[in-house]
């Protein structure tokens, strides 16, 4: 029995061995660019795609160029000039699914899955898939990395340890304050609580559906509420503005945690930031920061539709073999040795199994963590749950993540892409408003008694009201879709 397939002029021949296995012995082989996320040197890069051609040309007649490390600007220059990609991580184009997709960036994905992409259908979580549609077609999947969300803080734990604090898995913004304040008294030079990211990056720790832009929310993501409010005008916002306001005062914050250009501020003199949670997050931590951590979460899990597609791959539309870009990305769903090398690299040299058991992987030896040349960033890869787990975390992560994912409440919203065209306007006057204000109210830099008026005030002028009585719209019709 033979296949052929047809790639624009190329013809590619495919003999099936008896294990059924496509094994391509004539014509050329289709040359594939992936672009994933984070840091990796030109030359490892090279090296992987190598290893990884040499399996893909008998499997399906490809070879692959990788790139890796690409930043916002790169990604969109690439997209808006049509540069030939074949595989694109869009993370860093804002991690919004809705907006590549409102640019003709991605290509529909509904007929090319039902052909060449059934494996990866079979591993991914429906609920998850529905977040990447966009008026009922498919433009995305999602990876299989944490696909709900919870969140608290995540402390040093060698400081909590040394000052004998007992942090409970759950817990609440007193405790924090609490453990915030021993700490203080205990290092008086070090700073309590630091940024998650630099400029004042913190990740969210209540229990919103952002909608897509965070320009009317559903204020409590875990209730079953569809009305669609000025997140800003909440009494949770100003709730936690006034505390973030006190702590500051009381010198728990970092003075220029607003402003600092630093990312991984536990590797220096922080001690907690505020973070999201997933099973495997202190190993993840510790890669980053260098230093062991403890969670405490404030949030039950819960899915919102950015959490599902916040971070995957699309075909561009600038992808000169959509078919075989699609039967590459099946593969890295569902061939853990086409897996592990795009998620860690080549063993011996990027990593090696820590004994004869083949349970836990590590850095090798005199290789310091993060700096084999490629970095091993596997939630921003199809499917992390198919390769080895690096020592420091459990031997049952995997089953643990799933599970996870499993047990998060969908949004009542979960699924809706919000469609800001409409409002462009507003939008772009609102976003303005909110970079005058959020960042300083969010870290207690500005007093919210004397300024959350004038935030609030500012965005009314700028259009808010408008921004939701369209979204409320759009998202009435989606949920009566569904019915």
């Amino acid at each position: 029995m033979m296949k052929h397939w047809k790639q624009g002029a190329i013809l590619l021949t495919a003999g099936l061995m008896a294990t059924g296995t496509a094994v391509y012995a004539d014509g050329d082989i289709t040359k594939l660019v992936v672009w994933g996320v984070g840091t990796a040197d030109t030359e490892d890069c090279e090296e992987v795609a190598a290893a990884i051609s040499e399996i893909t040309r008998e499997k399906i007649g490809v070879e692959i160029e990788l790139v890796r490390g690409q930043d916002a600007e790169q990604i969109n220059l690439a997209l808006t000039s049509g540069e030939e990609i074949d595989l694109l991580n869009y993370n860093n184009v804002n991690g919004q699914l809705a907006s590549i997709v409102r640019n003709n960036y991605a290509e529909p994905l509904d007929d090319l899955v039902a052909e060449y992409g059934q494996g990866a259908l079979e591993v991914i979580n429906p609920v998850d898939l529905d977040a990447c549609r966009f008026g009922g077609v498919l433009y995305a999947l999602p990876n299989m990395h944490d696909t709900s969300r919870s969140a608290g803080f995540c402390m040093r734990k060698d400081i909590v340890d040394e000052l004998g604090i007992e942090v409970p898995e759950y817990g609440t913004y007193d405790d924090m304050h609490e453990i915030l304040v021993k700490v203080h008294e205990a290092y008086p030079d070090m700073y309590p609580l630091v940024p998650t990211w630099a400029g004042g990056g913190m990740q969210e720790s209540l229990p919103i559906d952002p909608l897509g832009d965070s320009l009317g929310v559903l204020e409590n993501a875990l209730s079953d509420s569809t009305e669609v409010v000025n997140f800003y005008a909440t009494d949770s916002y100003r709730e936690f503005c006034e505390m973030m306001y006190q702590w500051n005062q009381e010198g728990l914050v970092m003075p220029d945690a607003t402003t600092t250009t630093e990312n991984n501020l536990l590797s220096g003199n922080g001690f907690a930031m505020f973070e999201n949670w997933k099973p495997g997050k202190e190993l993840e931590t510790y890669k980053s920061n260098g230093k062991e951590a403890v969670f405490m979460k404030v949030i039950e899990p819960y899915k919102y539709t950015d959490i599902s597609n916040g971070n995957s791959f699309i075909i561009p539309y600038c992808s000169a073999n959509p078919e075989k870009a699609m039967e590459l990305w099946n593969l890295m769903y569902t061939d853990p040795e086409i897996s592990n090398l795009f998620v860690n690299g080549i063993e011996g040299k990027h990593w090696v199994y820590t004994d004869d058991t083949k349970t836990f992987i590590t850095t090798p030896e005199g290789v310091e963590p993060n700096a084999s040349g490629y970095s091993s960033v596997d939630w921003s890869w199809p499917n992390q749950q198919i390769t080895p787990i690096w020592e420091g975390a459990d031997a049952d992560l995997w089953t643990k993540l799933k599970e996870f994912n499993d047990s998060g409440k969908p949004s009542p919203a979960h699924g809706f892409s919000w469609d800001s065209n409409p409002v462009l306007n507003q939008v772009t006057n609102c976003n303005n408003v909110v970079s005058s204000y959020h960042t300083a109210l969010h870290w207690g830099a500005i007093d919210p008694a004397e300024n959350l008026p004038k935030f609030l005030e500012e965005l009314e002028a700028a259009g808010i009201n408008d921004i939701i009585a369209e979204k409320q719209k759009q998202l009435d019709e989606f949920l009566a879709s569904k019915e």
